[in-house]
């Protein structure tokens, strides 16, 4: 079955899908998602009338939510594969607290293009030897100690030859 977004179900599988499976493709809106619901649950409460079953009393029929509730919703489920990266990204900084920052590191905007001239200032005259000691620098910004992080766990990496980075990165503790 297609919807109305143009993506398919997958019905063709038989593989059924949750409504927050259904959600994730692309197109497919809370609206599409619902109005698929609805019109099932109506459609189950005919078949139910029509065989005279009980199956659906006292079982309120769905009714659309309110439109406040969709953009919340959607915003959840669409972005809910950026905020497990974060949270991986978090831990895994967390654990990175104590490795050590080699002494070598050349901060520069070639090696760093996204870090301000005054963090890359900043980390030069520190010269922090260990990702718990670059934190403590004012002006060094989260986002900037995390690709540091990957900046040297990618370089441990290359010099140890190794896949496993926290590996890589104890190595050089």
């Amino acid at each position: 079955t297609d919807l109305m977004g143009g993506a398919n179900m997958g019905k063709k599988s038989g593989i059924k899908k949750t409504a927050e499976e259904v959600l994730n493709m692309p197109k497919v809106t809370l609206k599409d998602v619902e109005d698929i619901m609805i019109a099932v649950d109506q459609e189950r409460r005919a078949e139910a009338e029509k065989e005279g079953s009980s199956e659906m009393d006292g079982a309120p029929p769905l009714t659309p939510s309110p439109q406040s509730v969709f953009d919340t919703v959607e915003a959840a489920v669409k972005y809910q594969s950026y905020a497990e990266r974060q949270h991986r990204d978090m831990e895994s900084w967390r654990k990175a607290q104590g490795m050590r920052i080699p002494p070598d590191v050349e901060y520069e905007h070639s090696n760093f293009p996204t870090f301000s001239s005054e963090e890359l200032e900043k980390l030069r005259d520190v010269r922090p030897t260990t990702f718990a000691d670059a934190s403590q620098i004012s002006g060094v910004t989260p986002q900037s100690l995390v690709y540091l992080y990957h900046h040297v766990t990618k370089r441990n990496r290359k010099r140890d030859g190794r896949k496993d980075s926290r590996i890589a990165a104890a190595g050089s503790q």
